[in-house]
């Protein structure tokens, strides 16, 4: 049983992809602001550009636990691109589990932008595209390998 090479290639972009949307020095102007109210900035340097903005109900607000997004997206990606090389139905399960997770932490996060926040940011709005992407690819190979299974046994 193989990889589709569409989705090897499909996976890789798009955690790439994922992985360079990483948070900036709170000092650094990031080149995508251009204006108010498009601001990657403003959003990384807020109090939800750190665990989702929830942590720091739990932790303190400098705690070790409570890390920027773009270190979880970090992680997320990593796992994404190291558990997408493996052809095993539980891998496959849980790729597709984790990606309803960035999708609903998506979500959540794409209303603080648009109604907390008032911003747009094109690195956000990329990020939760490269996720709906990422659970689509993830359904799409769960079935073909819940079908693979089916065939050979």
């Amino acid at each position: 049983m193989r990889m589709p090479t569409w989705e090897r290639k499909v996976r890789v972009f798009l955690c790439v992809f994922g992985l360079l949307s990483r948070e900036r020095n709170p000092d650094y102007r990031a080149m995508c602001d251009l204006g108010e109210s498009v601001s990657c900035s403003k959003v990384f340097t807020s109090r939800w550009g750190r665990g989702f903005g929830l942590v720091q109900f739990f932790v303190a607000k400098d705690s070790p636990l409570n890390q920027p997004n773009s270190v979880l997206g970090i992680i997320f990606y990593t796992l994404q691109m190291g558990l997408g090389l493996s052809l095993s139905k539980k891998a496959a399960v849980f790729l597709v589990f984790s990606s309803w997770v960035s999708v609903a932490g998506s979500l959540y996060l794409a209303c603080i932008l648009a109604f907390v926040l008032g911003d747009f940011c094109m690195v956000c709005v990329s990020t939760y595209i490269i996720n709906f992407a990422l659970l689509f690819t993830n359904v799409k190979r769960r079935r073909a390998i819940e079908a693979m299974k089916e065939k050979a046994g």
